[in-house]
């Protein structure tokens, strides 16, 4: 994954105008939404884009597909090595999952970390962010996941 990502980062360093970053950046995207790129592939153009895309979001739409748009394009540094080797040894043993929360309930106990994010409750109609999933995620969804918390917190879980 770091030779995948430090040549990414070659070849985007050596675009210095913006248009150019930005279009290396979409076709980029193309290419991890439509492209199959295997998973080596696909872990350094997740850090490519956490590092180059608008304010380090990101996000899909209801299709799954990574929608968020191109940063300032200053960011050059995309591979911290040293960083990448102290997270993956971190991470040794440690169960990921994504997807539904309600299918994590098998994995509380005392060594468990649950980390949720769901849609935020929008300030106002016209800026709702709460749809970009197939299903909605609304009022009564974010009580039930309160509920479901409050349960991992009974259960010993953080």
């Amino acid at each position: 994954m770091i030779g995948v990502l430090a040549r990414i980062q070659e070849e985007y360093i050596a675009l210095e105008e913006h248009a150019r970053r930005k279009a290396y950046f979409m076709e980029k995207r193309t290419y991890y939404n439509e492209g199959n790129p295997d998973n080596i592939t696909r872990a350094a153009l997740f850090i490519f884009f956490m590092r180059t895309c608008y304010n380090g979001i990101y996000s899909v739409n209801r299709k799954g597909k990574l929608s968020v748009t191109f940063g300032f394009g200053g960011r050059v540094k995309l591979l911290e090595e040293e960083l990448i080797r102290f997270n993956h040894k971190l991470l040794q043993d440690v169960i990921i999952l994504d997807g539904d929360y309600r299918q994590t309930g098998k994995y509380i106990g005392t060594k468990s970390l649950f980390y949720f994010d769901p849609p935020y409750k929008p300030v106002n109609e016209s800026n709702a962010c709460t749809s970009y999933m197939p299903q909605d995620f609304g009022d009564e969804e974010q009580v039930a996941l309160a509920d479901f918390c409050k349960e991992i917190d009974e259960a010993g879980g953080k």
